[in-house]
């Protein structure tokens, strides 16, 4: 791949931050990811729910974007509770990387014909920037390192979240102490994380025994607004598939299968609309999930309905 478009990417990714300061990876799978941007999520599911996710984004760009996430999340039904862990990687290119951990809890409540949920994430961020993999046009420019700086704070996220049988709607908010993550010393590195709002609906349409219809939607606000919006079909529940639009960057396809009753596995390929189409073949997102179900005797006055869709 020439300079240039390693080049180009860079350029873009630093626009993306100063400008929209979307700093958060974006996910095709956010249906079934929910929980690594919403806390409230936590023991959301009658099991022990694991998910790794895997995604390379803007294929055929010389270093593009690169995530990987995994996350683990449970109910504790005797105090109508749930609690969780998520670790996300990512790879932002030209040697820029952020690692996160976080771990949460959420509390649940009956309300009406469904539960509502309160969630709080607590945890760290860490920024990498190796200098050997920058590419600059003047070799030895001070503003650039000669080698690997980090830079680890402390990090908050919180989130509501409520569903019933048939519709969900959640709410949640990342970087809520809007760490600094520039290096110590290097003025030209600085930038702040910015908090990023997350609003979350989907609904349950039972067209037939077989066949289900769960149409959704994420908006996503981080000093600019984007959005995803998708209509999902799933056969006898064990397959499903889709269409994903993304506000003025992509048009996504997912396809996938409950492999066993505890295992799924979905894959998501975005193809990109914008500038980028002329160097990049888009975007392939997978996920494979593992299920346990706990089983537990609760008070028989407290009922926690699960989201059938996540």
């Amino acid at each position: 791949m020439k300079n240039k478009y390693r080049l180009l990417l860079i350029a873009l990714l630093l626009v993306g931050f100063k400008t929209f300061a979307q700093q958060d990876p974006q996910y095709s799978h956010y249906m079934f990811n929910g929980f690594v941007f919403n806390p409230a999520l936590a023991g959301s599911k009658e099991s022990l729910s694991a998910l790794g996710l895997f995604r390379t984004q803007y294929v055929g760009v010389d270093g593009g974007p690169q995530t990987q996430t995994i996350s683990a999340h449970m109910p504790l039904p005797s105090i109508t509770s749930g609690v969780g862990i998520h670790i996300i990687n990512d790879q932002i290119g030209a040697g820029n990387a952020s690692l996160s951990f976080m771990a949460s809890y959420a509390y649940k409540y009956q309300l009406a014909n469904g539960t509502l949920s309160g969630g709080i994430g607590l945890g760290f961020i860490q920024r990498t920037l190796d200098g050997t993999k920058l590419i600059t046009g003047v070799p030895g420019d001070p503003v650039v390192p000669t080698g690997k700086l980090n830079a680890l704070k402390l990090d908050v996220n919180a989130g509501a979240f409520y569903n019933t049988e048939l519709y969900y709607v959640g709410l949640s908010a990342t970087h809520l102490t809007r760490p600094n993550m520039g290096f110590d010393g290097v003025a030209a590195t600085e930038y702040r994380n910015v908090i990023h709002t997350n609003l979350v609906a989907g609904y349950n349409w039972n067209i037939s025994p077989t066949l289900d219809v769960k149409p959704s939607v994420l908006l996503k606000y981080s000093k600019a607004v984007s959005f995803d919006v998708n209509a999902m079909a799933f056969i006898n529940q064990r397959f499903w598939g889709g269409l994903s639009y993304r506000l003025n960057e992509s048009l996504i396809g997912i396809v996938g299968l409950n492999i066993t009753p505890a295992i799924k596995f979905s894959y998501a390929y975005d193809y990109t609309l914008n500038n980028l189409n002329v160097a990049s073949s888009g975007s392939h997102e997978v996920i494979l999930g593992y299920d346990v179900i706990i089983k537990k005797k609760i008070k028989t006055d407290v009922i926690i309905k699960t989201p059938r869709f996540l």
